[in-house]
């Protein structure tokens, strides 16, 4: 596939879903401040990270596109690898030391705005997840966001039944293993096939 077979999105588009990934990870940052929840922390972080992604869909097409793209992509899933042994690390302690305060899980309803920048993330990268496979992973990526925030509103009810202060740490656990498995998963693929790993998927 050449650099001029394929465009992405407009940039309006891009910022838009930009704009509202960022509004999304300031309030939980906002939300985790207020009610010590790490979860809060470990998603808005793992928002601020899709933010790599939508730099990938700004790269202008050129003769030098794909390898941009590649070496971008590279770049992103490092990164994001990175934060998540971040996430697991903070995770694991506050499970070991079973310190700090359990979060209200009035506040975990935050995590809902989260889940409307996953899904606007998610029309975004419908187009080019036709053509790309780059995209397509991204693509379900972001639906599997969603069903962590089911998961997390249901970890509010048993805070809020059981007070239970494990189950916090316990989620921001899952944020990062999920990132750890989906990242990890990638950048295989892209050893095994090389640049080519981003595009139209292989059978």
């Amino acid at each position: 596939m050449s650099g001029h077979s394929h465009a992405h999105v407009s940039a309006r588009v891009v910022l838009l879903a930009t704009a509202l990934t960022l509004a999304a990870a300031a309030a939980e940052l906002l939300g985790s401040r207020r009610s010590g929840s790490l979860f809060l922390t470990a998603d808005a972080v793992h928002l601020v990270a899709h933010l790599g992604i939508f730099g990938i869909l700004l790269l202008p097409t050129s003769q030098r596109h794909e390898r941009r793209e590649d070496v971008a992509a590279v770049g992103v899933l490092v990164i994001v690898s990175l934060i998540a042994c971040g996430i697991l690390a903070e995770a694991a302690d506050r499970l070991r030391s079973a310190t700090g305060t359990t979060p209200s899980p009035a506040f975990l309803a935050l995590s809902l705005l989260g889940l409307g920048a996953n899904l606007a993330t998610a029309y975004l990268f419908h187009d080019p997840a036709r053509t790309r496979w780059s995209f397509r992973a991204a693509l379900a990526h972001e639906l599997a966001d969603a069903s962590i925030t089911i998961v997390a509103l249901a970890g509010a009810g048993a805070i809020a039944l059981f007070a239970w202060s494990w189950v916090d740490p316990a989620l921001t656990l899952g944020v990062g293993m999920w990132l750890i498995v989906w990242t990890g998963r990638l950048l295989l693929r892209r050893v095994r096939l090389g640049p080519r790993a981003w595009t139209l998927e292989t059978r």
